[in-house]
């Protein structure tokens, strides 16, 4: 929780943004009397940074309801951002955007997803290797799919224009739950025999 993107790979989790939604969050995207953030912005990169972009497509436009402990965590945000305007004088760097730099500079898009992969390779005891920062995306699916949500109430959540996106992620997590399933039963009804090693590790 430390970690200085700590609130963006939050963000980008819970709602299930792209990197180019979650870079896109701007002030203006987030209503604190509502309680309320509109993703309806983007920040993508070409053969140069384009901060101007709509969202992918219509279904990508979407506004989620925030909780106030997220109100805190987005005013918190606000406040480190008042703090480093008056630290950096007139070297800050104006904008709406509320991702970036202390100076004010915004990230640069491939900045977060190489913090994270740094984050995942410190921790190979801890952390699973195979999670990168756009895999959160489909974490959020997994997590909510595993749940119990439905595939249409999990597709207007993470905004996936075509049903048949949510559709694959959902295969996957039920066929894995199936399987653990199954081996439960199977665990229950046929038990090897109890073994006695010397070493519980496997040297590979």
């Amino acid at each position: 929780e430390d970690h200085p993107l700590y609130e963006l790979f939050f963000t980008t989790l819970f709602f299930g943004l792209r990197r180019e939604e979650v870079l896109g969050i701007r002030w203006q995207s987030i209503n604190f009397k509502n309680k309320t953030l509109t993703i309806n912005h983007t920040v993508t990169k070409g053969t140069e940074i384009n901060r101007l972009n709509a969202t992918k497509t219509e279904s990508s436009t979407r506004t989620y309801p925030l909780t106030d402990a997220q109100i805190q965590l987005f005013l918190h945000l606000k406040e480190e951002e008042k703090k480093n305007r008056t630290l950096f004088g007139q070297q800050y760097q104006n904008n709406d955007y509320v991702f970036k730099h202390p100076d004010g500079s915004l990230y640069y898009p491939d900045y977060p997803t190489k913090a994270f992969g740094k984050i995942i390779k410190a921790h190979p005891d801890e952390l699973p290797q195979n999670v990168t920062f756009h895999k959160l995306r489909s974490s959020c699916v997994s997590l909510l799919i595993h749940e119990g949500f439905d595939v249409k109430r999990v597709q207007k959540w993470v905004g996936h224009a075509d049903v048949e996106t949510t559709l694959k992620i959902y295969a996957k997590v039920k066929d894995k739950e199936s399987k653990q399933e199954i081996l439960s039963s199977m665990n229950d009804m046929i038990r090897p025999k109890k073994y006695h090693t010397v070493n519980n590790s496997i040297d590979t």
